[in-house]
């Protein structure tokens, strides 16, 4: 896994300097058809963005993008999430195209599912990097959760990432598998 920084500097809410003592991550998918983290970084640099994450995971090479310190205070979650957790949004392929809230039509599901394991395999890498530096254990009650997951604890905003997009594509992936995996790749740090 490669992490490369491209802090957001200009974004505001790196400008607001505050800090979060981190208690857990957050797994998000950007929820439109697009692998390059470029474009959201080129976005999220706008002085007038009112969102920010810690990192983009480019879909087309995995290479992580850290737009954030990770201590910094994110708004990635739309609720106290952003107080708590780290936020770190998986790009998605460009042959998916959405037909409504989190559903999507798929024109090369096999073309989909490369870019799909790029992804989950760096931020299986980078949860494992982050829970070490952080001594978070990633089996723990609420450690690490996606976007779907924090809305049905009352910690985000209404969304479905990026479950629907593991399930809509039948990858066999769930967030179960991604804790046990980051925790199978921790005890190999």
């Amino acid at each position: 896994m490669e992490i490369e920084q491209r802090i957001l500097t200009t974004n505001p809410c790196y400008k607001s300097g505050r800090k979060i003592a981190v208690k857990g991550l957050m797994l998000h998918s950007v929820g439109c058809p697009q692998p390059s983290a470029e474009v959201f970084i080129k976005n999220y640099s706008n002085p007038a963005s009112k969102v920010c994450v810690h990192a983009f995971i480019d879909a087309n090479t995995g290479v992580v993008y850290q737009t954030l310190p990770w201590d910094h205070r994110g708004w990635h979650g739309g609720g106290s999430s952003n107080n708590t957790h780290i936020g770190i949004e998986m790009c998605e392929p460009s042959c998916i195209k959405y037909t409504g809230g989190a559903k999507f039509t798929c024109t090369d599901r096999e073309k989909a599912l490369v870019y799909v394991k790029k992804t989950y395999d760096s931020a299986v890498g980078l949860f494992a990097h982050l829970c070490k530096e952080f001594g978070l254990n990633p089996l723990a009650d609420g450690v690490i959760v996606s976007h779907k997951e924090g809305h049905d604890r009352g910690i985000a905003s209404g969304h479905a990432d990026p479950d629907h997009l593991w399930n809509g594509l039948e990858c066999g992936y769930t967030m179960t598998k991604f804790r046990q995996d980051v925790a199978n790749t921790m005890n190999q740090l």
